[in-house]
This record gives C-alpha cells, sequence and structure tokens, in this order.
C-alpha cells in the first residue's frame, strides 16, 4: 500500500466496489485533480463468510423475505464501511481531504427487461458513518432512459486511456465484459462467465476460493462436448448492447446444463477447464463483433492472474494480450477506480456517454447523493 499525498491541488476520491465474485469489497484512493484519473491507494476488504454465502444464495435463488434483505443491506453497508475507514488508515489520509465516496453497492438482482437493478449496502449508512457525501445507485438513471443499466466501465476507459486507438479493455470478475475504444467508438458489453462459475467449482471440489494463476485448470484439457453445450446458451448470440450477471450464470445454470449432458459427466478438473475455456471463447466471440479488430487487449479483474486463461486468450489472438498492470494500473482497483469518478461526475452534473454503450435513449446523470 502506497502512502497518499495530500498536498494542495488534489480532489481525492474512495471509490467502492464490489462485483459479481462476491469475495468483498474494493476500496480506491483516486486523485481527479487531473484528466486522467491517478490511483493513490487500494485495499480490498474481504466479505466475512456468512455474509458471502448469503449473497450468492441470494443470487441462486433472488427470492428473501423484506427483513433479510434489509438486514443484507446493512450488513454490506457496514463491510462498505469498514473498507473506507482501512484505505483512509493505510494511506495515511485525514478525512477531510477526501471530498466524496463513490459506492457502487452489492449487485443482488440485475433485470433490464423489467427494468430494474437492485444494489445493497445502503450509501446513508456510509454517509453519515464516513462523514463524507456518498454518491450511490449509479445503474437506474440509465434504465430509467431505456439502457441495459450496464456495463459503466466503458465511460470510465475512455477517460483512463484518453489518447487509445483501437484498444480493448476486458475486466474478468464472476462476469466477463469488453470495453472497446477507437477514435470514433465507445463500445461495450458483457460476454458471459469471468470467475464465478470457476470459483464455485473451487470451493465445491478443490477447498479454495478459486484457483491460483489457473494451476488446476491447466492440468487436463476442456471437455469438448461440455464447451459446445455451454456455447449454445441463446445469450452468446445475442448482439449488444446486452449485459449479465450471477442471477443468470450461476451454479444452478451449470448444473441444468449438466443435468442435460448426455455424455460421462467430466471430472472436476475438467469441468474447470472448460470452464476456463468458456470465458475464453465467449471472450473470443466478444472480441469477433467489434468494428475493428483491436491493435492490443487489457485485461483487469481477477481474471489478469489466471495465466491458464491469458494463455489460452493470447493463443487465439494475433495480437497482444496485456494486464493493465503493463500500464501502472493495479488490475484489480479498475472499477473502484471507476466508482470514485462517478461519483465526481455527479457531483459536477456530467452525463455519462452511455447511450452507444447500453442502448439508452440518452446519456444519463449517474447516481444519488446522500449527505454527511
Amino acid at each position: 500500500m502506497n502512502k497518499a499525498g495530500n498536498g494542495p491541488g488534489k480532489d481525492l476520491y474512495i471509490g467502492l466496489m464490489s462485483g459479481t465474485s462476491l469475495d468483498g469489497v474494493d476500496a480506491a484512493l483516486v486523485d481527479l485533480s487531473q484528466t486522467a484519473p491517478n490511483l493513490e491507494g487500494f485495499f480490498t476488504h474481504p466479505y466475512p463468510s456468512d455474509l458471502q454465502s448469503a449473497l450468492n444464495q441470494l443470487n441462486e435463488q433472488p427470492q428473501a423475505s423484506l427483513k433479510n434483505l434489509c438486514q443484507l443491506e446493512h450488513e454490506v453497508a457496514m463491510q462498505f464501511i469498514q473498507a473506507s475507514q482501512t484505505l483512509l488508515e493505510q494511506t495515511g489520509t485525514p478525512r477531510d481531504a477526501v471530498t466524496a465516496i463513490g459506492s457502487h453497492g452489492q449487485t443482488v438482482f440485475h433485470a433490464p427487461d423489467i427494468p430494474m437493478s437492485l444494489q445493497i449496502g445502503h450509501p446513508a449508512f456510509i454517509a453519515k458513518q464516513m462523514a463524507l457525501t456518498t454518491v450511490a445507485d449509479f445503474r437506474i438513471d440509465d434504465l430509467a432512459n431505456g439502457g441495459q443499466g450496464a456495463p459503466l466501465a466503458p465511460a470510465f476507459h475512455r477517460t483512463l486511456f484518453s489518447h487509445a486507438e483501437h484498444l480493448a479493455v476486458i475486466n474478468i470478475g464472476g462476469i466477463a465484459n469488453i470495453s472497446y475504444l477507437s477514435p470514433s467508438d465507445t463500445l461495450g458489453f458483457d460476454t458471459g462467465p469471468g470467475n464465478g462459475l470457476m470459483d464455485d467449482i473451487c470451493r465445491q471440489h478443490f477447498g479454495c476460493d478459486y484457483d491460483a494463476n489457473g494451476q488446476l485448470a491447466a492440468q487436463t484439457e476442456p471437455d469438448s462436448e461440455l464447451l459446445a453445450q455451454l456455447l449454445a446458451d441463446d445469450y452468446f448470440a445475442q448482439p449488444a448492447p446486452k449485459t449479465t450477471g450471477k442471477d443468470y450464470f450461476n451454479q444452478a445454470w451449470l448444473n441444468r446444463q449438466l443435468a442435460y449432458f448426455s455424455s460421462e459427466q467430466p471430472t472436476p478438473k475438467a469441468l474447470l477447464s472448460t470452464l476456463n475455456q468458456l470465458t475464453v471463447e465467449t471472450l473470443i466471440q466478444g472480441l469477433k463483433t467489434l468494428p475493428e479488430p483491436p491493435t492490443e487487449v487489457l485485461i483487469c479483474g481477477g481474471g489478469a492472474e489466471n495465466q491458464t486463461l491469458l494463455n489460452r486468450l493470447q493463443a487465439k489472438l494475433n495480437y497482444p494480450v496485456k494486464t493493465t498492470a503493463d500500464y501502472g494500473i493495479h488490475p484489480h482497483a479498475m472499477e473502484a477506480m471507476m466508482c470514485a469518478w462517478l461519483a465526481q461526475q455527479r457531483l459536477l452534473n456530467q452525463p455519462i456517454s452511455l447511450a452507444n454503450i447500453t442502448g439508452a435513449e440518452r446519456d444519463s446523470i449517474l447516481g444519488g447523493i446522500w449527505h454527511a
């Protein structure tokens, strides 16, 4: 953890993000005083195992009593507060040096067809206990304007990589998505499963939370027949704009696929290898739909540490696959940095350019503001 400088001229924001991997809260301290956001500090606060289990269960079966939902709303907020406090302590940043917090919350249900999206971890608790203005609930404005409500990252990637020409930024969290940046286009969409299903198999069969470096998946070849069946899911053939989540691509979805599978059931390692390849193949499908091939791909999110996945992806592409670390940006910090930026844009009343990404009727000013 680097110590943050708090000199004059800085405009510091905290960004808080917990994604579809459900492993904890990413907290980023970001200086937004210049054209390009600068990461001053980063910390990941892990969720307690019982909370992680409860959130996973809610993804699998999106039904909850109002009492349980409210309890989770408060408990997740407390985790976001702890992440913020630790970030300030580890960076040596006084609270009054921070302008505001941008909190994405924990998505528990995302349904553009309704249209509605629910993130928990109520920002009122964060604002009051941190004594800092907090901006949150970023997706609903885009949904209200006819968009998918996600992904939001491409607009931030455009700011972060403002001089990029034909660059693809791929975030591999629980779900994977692509941002495409060219001189004339900024596009983005979810491709399908990222690490989420692989993590489920690791916890179920191997007693670990994830496949470190992709070592388990590398030990056997994917099951080609099962892979073909998984790829036949209708979502993969849908054109952009499109978005999905673990309320769709979850253990229940995988169990249904395995129940329909006519051949001998794969071993756990073969299943893990197949899911690894599923992420690769669906990313390749997504890259092929771009207006022009990118000149390079940058990976962020937890998938940036899965060397087997990166090697398999590189083997199918004739342009380089790198991680955002090659550009000096922590791969895990990207989406938390985005939340800090979204908070600043909301306080400035700046619309976010999403219409070409989410299919919205117009760009939206995103988020609500909760004062300290």
